[in-house]
């Protein structure tokens, strides 16, 4: 009961998007009437410039042997950068027309130094007040997931997905003389759901979003939630090219308890795209 509690109040949205399909689905043959849909691309592949913003990340790491990790922000703590610019890839392959395989994948690292205000408990290291801590952490994305396309007309078309992000975290620290230093990863594979409209403005226009969550907990090992959600525009200067600009919001809620991190991490950040399409 506490577990479908909790999945039912991390996934509100969700849900919301599930019951939508399910009452929308009855429209899908009627949509399937029009003679030009819209977003009728078989395959695209998009690369962007994924400016992260405002990243904010509060991290723990037990200790081996009490299994007590205090937390600490990577941030204000452990003086980590909070904007990063770094390249994304994303891509869907269409094999009929209300099925699709979405693609994407970026990785960013962000760095942080800083003459500690307080001591800091990393594992089974203990940093003093005056010295001067190096960190990295890297993140690391890859999502894989099918889509289902349960509206589709001329200018509009909803769909309802499900899949996996093989999310990853990985800290290293180590005193700026390069001694003293530890490391500490987690990585799960979190299932996700999610809802994507489009919305076709005129031939050249059109407008994008998508919504994903998640909640899962595996005994002891790992527990975490993920939630992210993207609003596009777009601009299509000729048959298979686009132009498009975008915000996004992301957060991943992780706590691991195996040989390689013990501990938890909360992260979240929003960003700006900026990108460009090929379909087909």
């Amino acid at each position: 009961m506490r577990a479908a509690r909790q999945f039912s109040s991390k996934l509100g949205p969700g849900i919301a998007c599930l019951l939508l399909a399910l009452l929308a689905a009855p429209l899908a043959g009627i949509a399937a009437e029009h003679g030009n849909l819209a977003f009728a691309d078989k395959f695209m592949i998009r690369l962007s410039s994924y400016s992260v913003q405002n990243a904010d990340t509060q991290l723990a790491v037990a200790n081996s042997s009490s299994g007590i990790g205090l937390g600490y922000s990577f941030n204000d703590d452990l003086g980590g950068e909070d904007s990063v610019t770094i390249p994304r890839l994303d891509a869907y392959y269409r094999f009929s027309e209300r099925h699709r395989i979405d693609f994407s994948a970026f990785s960013f690292k962000r760095e942080g130094r800083k003459i500690l205000q307080i001591d800091v408990d990393l594992g089974d290291q203990t940093f003093n007040i005056g010295e001067t801590l190096e960190t990295d952490i890297e993140y690391n994305l890859y999502k894989i997931g099918y889509v289902y396309t349960f509206f589709h007309s001329d200018r509009v078309e909803l769909g309802v997905g499900a899949g996996l992000n093989v999310t990853s975290y990985d800290l290293v620290y180590r005193l700026a003389d390069g001694t003293n230093g530890g490391s500490a990863d987690a990585s799960g594979p979190l299932p996700m759901f999610g809802f994507r409209m489009s919305y076709a403005i005129n031939p050249q226009w059109s407008l994008h979003y998508i919504s994903e969550a998640f909640y899962i907990e595996l005994d002891d090992a790992l527990k975490g939630s993920f939630t992210s959600s993207e609003l596009d525009i777009q601009y299509r200067f000729a048959n298979s090219f686009v132009l498009g600009a975008g915000i996004t919001r992301f957060s991943t809620d992780l706590s691991a308890d195996d040989s390689e991190w013990k501990g938890k991490i909360v992260d979240s950040h929003r960003g700006l795209l900026v990108y460009a399409s090929y379909y087909l």
